[in-house]
Formats: structure tokens, sequence, C-alpha cells
């Protein structure tokens, strides 16, 4: 089954407006598509990229927005996915978010506002060597974290269990060879190292940090790692969350739990919004599981990517006029 998706997603690739949202798509594929939009809508779009990986990829970020007249700094929202690779409806589902705001800037007065008025730092894969080895084969699907040598007969790291916040703890493993693997020390990662950097510079502009990952439908704000709530920001942040999830229902009816990660699906330590709240200071800090609950968990079939798509863009302008009017 598996096979027949990857070769659909391929013949039905195109490097232009027709890029076909409706299957999954390559690394390169998804790149391309960047580069276009980039391309197409240069005064609001450009590429850049934060961080490399083991095997000498270049971890591509999208930004998009328009530059103030005076040059003054923007309020910002980063968003990546697929820090965990056989996550494919993830960036499906962030390529279809770029698309949708720089095409429909100028037109739809929310997204023009939102992108007057914020950047935008879009990575639709966090995980670029390991979303190229899902490709591979049927049994490279389901790979999880990245592909560097560990020790013994061991490769990759969790690099969702690899920031300096609460590393080590639980929810994660010493074991080098288990998909929870947290690394032999914070930021072993040059991924997690280099993104972490560029959110550290820039956290007194970014406010709102969103990871997306699947499954589950859960919308998270901090704590992964415990079941206290930051003392002063969690009504706000449950608000929001709140309010992201009402959004994404009234597109499709589809029912996500704002919650966080100790009370929607289990304990993680060393995350990536753990760290962005707990020492950047990124106040709205959350993970997004999109679909599904668990029928096809990582298998998510094509027919079900622009649902999620176009449910979850809504969502993402709902924070952008969150920020906006907070």
């Amino acid at each position: 089954m598996r096979t027949n998706w990857m070769s659909r997603a391929r013949s039905r690739m195109r490097r232009d407006e027709n890029f076909d949202f409706s299957v999954y798509h390559t690394y390169d594929e998804i790149t391309d598509h960047m580069r276009h939009i980039a391309t197409s809508y240069p005064d609001i779009a450009s590429i850049m990229s934060v961080a490399g990986t083991y095997e000498g990829r270049s971890i591509m970020t999208i930004k998009l927005g328009k530059p103030f007249s005076n040059g003054t700094v923007k309020p910002a929202i980063w968003m990546d996915g697929a820090i965990h690779c056989r996550e494919w409806v993830v960036p499906a589902t962030i390529i279809y978010a770029v698309d949708k705001l720089a095409r429909q800037y100028g037109f739809d007065p929310t997204v023009t506002r939102i992108l007057d008025e914020l950047d935008l730092y879009l990575t639709p894969v966090f995980n670029a060597d390991g979303y190229v080895y899902t490709w591979q084969s049927d049994d490279t699907r389901l790979w999880r974290k990245n592909r560097p040598p560990q020790a013994g007969p061991c490769v990759g790291v969790d690099m969702n269990r690899n920031w300096d916040s609460h590393w080590a703890e639980g929810g994660s493993s010493h074991d080098p060879c288990s998909l929870l693997y947290h690394g032999t020390a914070p930021f072993s990662e040059q991924e997690t190292r280099g993104i972490s950097s560029f959110i550290w510079d820039n956290r007194r502009d970014i406010r709102a940090y969103i990871a997306f990952h699947s499954y589950s439908q859960v919308w998270m704000a901090p704590w992964g790692h415990s079941y206290n709530r930051p003392p002063g920001d969690a009504a706000a942040q449950d608000a929001l969350g709140r309010l992201a999830v009402e959004t994404i229902k009234s597109i499709h009816g589809a029912d996500y739990v704002a919650g966080r990660a100790m009370e929607t699906l289990y304990q993680v330590s060393g995350d990536s919004q753990d760290w962005t709240y707990d020492k950047a200071g990124i106040k709205y800090s959350y993970i997004v599981e999109l679909r599904d609950t668990g029928r096809h968990g990582f298998l998510l079939p094509p027919d079900q990517i622009l649902p999620t798509a176009e449910e979850i863009f809504p969502s993402i302008l709902t924070v952008g006029e969150w920020i906006l009017e907070h």
C-alpha cells in the first residue's frame, strides 16, 4: 500500500502552480516548491537555512511577511514539523499553509493583516535526513529519529528529547537504540543546535512557537515533563489552545483536545516546546498533534491530507490574530 502512495506522489509532482497537495511529497519536491513560492512572491517570501544535518542537508525555512518600510523588526511566529520524520502529514500540512499564505496575501484581509504585521517562519521538515530515509523502502517508512551513528549498532537521536529543558528525565531513554533516545547531551544534534540557536537569538521577537506532529489530535501547552502548570501564563495558553481547537472543529468537524502533554498524551522531557517556553521565554509555545486518533496513525491515507491541511490552516490564522490582539 505504502509503495503505491510513493509512486503516485512522485508521478503527480508539479514544480509550479499545479503542485498537488492531495499526495505526499519527497523532501526535494517540498523544498523545490518552497523555492518556487519565494521566487514567485519575493515581496513577502524568502528562503533561509539556520541548521544543517549529519548527512549534509540544509534544513529549509521559509520566512513570510511584508517588511516594515522603516526596517523595524516585526513580532514573529515560528512553526516547524517532522522532527519525527515518519509523520508525513505534517510537512504536507505546513507546505499547504505556506502556499495559502503566499497566494492569499493581498486578497484575504486576515492573511494580509497577519503578514503585514507579523513575520512567520515555517520549517516543513525539521528532520531532513530522517524524512529522506523514510522514503527509501517500506522497511524504513516508520523511522523516527535522525541518522547519526550512536553507540554499538544504534543510529539516531529522538530530537524531540534533545532540548535543554529537563533533558534526560521521564519520557526519554538512555538507550541509544530506543526510539526515545535523548542523545549524549542537550543539543548534541546539529539540527536541534542550529534551530534552537536561531530561536534563542530571536527570542524577543518570536511571540509563538508551534511544533506540528502526528498523531492524536491534541493541542498541547507546557509542560510536557510535569503535571504542573506554568504560573501566570497557563490561563492565556489554555485560552488560545481552546480557541485553536474550536477553529479546527469548525472546518470539517474534527475533534481536537486542548491540554498539556501529561494530561492528554504522555510525559515528554527535553522537548522543544518546554525549552521554547522555559528557556527562550516564548509564552505561547505548543506542540500540536495532527490527525488521526489511531486508526491509521503514522500511515495516514492520502485522502486525509487535504482535510487535515484545510482545518489546520485557519488555526494558524487564529494564532496570528491572537498574537496581534494580545
